[in-house]
């Protein structure tokens, strides 16, 4: 962008300088970031080249001159960059046309005046002098006007900068919050789908004291073994309940071994066989 901003300044032609820039704009992908921070090299540039101006021994009229040709170098920059910019920069860009050949005519006085400087002092005289005193305030008008409007797309672009980079820190910390909150729901509903392990025996052993003891005689004699005692207990069970009332369905419920199931249930079909029989030869009696 230097080089482009050196070549219009020797050769003023937009053209060549639009080419330039939609070709940088291009490489840059368009990307607004990087589209801003040219824009800021833009807005220095004409501070920094009158800085090192100032360190040379060079003519208050030609400085001037120069300032207002960097001056426009630099907006011809900015309104091919952006073009929204370009109606801030109206009356300016209006007018380029006009003094082109101004700046044309200025350069070559310069350039002219740098060879003949120490053959011929007629250049000082005093109609020169006037002339330059002239165009220095009219070129410090205009030199007024864009800086100030310069200084107020440097607060603009400034301004968006920062609301860019507060929008952007909002973002990344909604972010975060959703995912905190996001990884809570997941942890507390694995919470509430964990099943909760019961150990098998903590019933049956809070029941151990108590139980019908006749059902527990009537075990030991079909060789159960604590455990299966344990569950019968348990379960509030009677020996009337098991051998009158309970099902082989409610066995396995009681999540008996395949063997002491069997025996048990045996019995029981056993004594309701007897009881069966006595009650038939009641009735034939």
């Amino acid at each position: 962008i230097i080089c482009n901003l050196r070549d219009f300044i020797h050769s003023p032609d937009r053209k060549i300088m639009a080419s330039a820039i939609s070709k940088l704009k291009l490489d840059l992908d368009f990307d607004s970031t990087s589209i801003h921070q040219i824009q800021l090299v833009l807005f220095g540039f004409q501070d920094a080249v009158n800085r090192v101006l100032r360190n040379h021994q060079i003519k208050p009229h030609w400085m001037f001159a120069m300032d207002n040709i960097i001056c426009r170098a630099v907006q011809a920059a900015v309104t091919i960059l952006i073009p929204e910019l370009q109606a801030h920069f109206g009356p300016a860009s209006e007018s380029e046309e006009v003094d082109k050949d101004a700046d044309e005519g200025e350069n070559q006085e310069i350039h002219q005046e740098v060879q003949n400087e120490n053959e011929d002092a007629v250049f000082t005289s005093g109609v020169s002098t006037l002339s330059s005193v002239v165009s220095h305030n009219l070129q410090q008008q205009q030199h007024h006007q864009l800086s100030l409007q310069l200084n107020k797309l440097k607060q603009e672009t400034n301004r968006l900068l920062e609301d860019l980079v507060r929008k952007e820190r909002e973002y990344q910390m909604l972010l975060r919050e959703t995912l905190q909150q996001r990884n809570q729901d997941l942890r507390l509903l694995k919470s509430k789908s964990t099943p909760i392990d019961i150990p098998e025996h903590s019933t049956c052993a809070s029941h151990k004291p108590g139980g019908d003891k006749n059902l527990i005689e009537w075990l030991k004699e079909q060789n159960a073994d604590s455990d299966t005692i344990e569950r019968f207990v348990a379960e509030d069970y009677t020996l009337s309940d098991v051998l009158n009332y309970i099902g082989k369905e409610d066995l396995r419920h009681l999540r008996l071994r395949g063997g002491i199931l069997c025996r048990i249930w045996n019995a029981v079909e056993t004594f309701r066989s007897k009881e069966s029989q006595k009650q038939t030869s009641k009735s034939e009696e």
